[in-house]
């Protein structure tokens, strides 16, 4: 599970080097959406654009490093998981929370990983006239949604059995 956390955190530090440097290299005015072909729809400040992708990650963050520890100490932890009786009983509910745990952290990691490519992504289409997405955007989404789906698989599998 260290190895992780530690993966998480490199992704965290490079988001903040990727915003750190391209921040100062961006025009004022950035494409910040586009339709479903890649073309741009709708525009921001650089300030704005930058703005939210770092409260997006600071929300990942949150969301995949704190609130797993503090959900671990609540006393309702994991009551809605399938077969609870059996995956909360004292022998085994340290075994359930390091499970969550790393669950969680392997989702935090895909999620930053996703969040960085598709950031990247904006960040270059916006130094051409015509900002444009790159194609790979839509294998990304797609990679990420199998493993979205395997995950889920994965995670239920796991709590069926007893």
């Amino acid at each position: 599970m260290i190895w992780f956390k530690r993966i998480f955190y490199a992704l965290f530090a490079l988001a903040l080097v990727q915003i750190a440097y391209y921040y100062p290299q961006m025009p004022e005015t950035v494409a910040s959406h586009w339709d479903g072909l890649g073309a741009a729809n709708a525009w921001s400040s650089r300030n704005g654009f930058f703005g939210l992708y770092l409260a997006m990650l600071l929300m990942l963050l949150g969301i995949f490093i704190y609130v797993p520890r503090w959900s671990m100490h609540r006393a309702k932890f994991g009551m809605k998981i399938p077969n609870a009786e059996y995956w909360l009983a004292p022998e085994r509910i340290e075994q359930t929370r390091v499970f969550f745990q790393r669950q969680m952290l392997v989702m935090g990691v895909i999620h930053l990983i996703l969040a960085i490519w598709v950031m990247q992504l904006a960040i270059l289409a916006n130094f051409s006239q015509q900002p444009r997405l790159d194609s790979s955007i839509f294998w990304a989404l797609s990679l990420y949604f199998l493993f979205l789906i395997g995950w889920l698989i994965h995670f239920f599998i796991h709590f069926r059995k007893t």
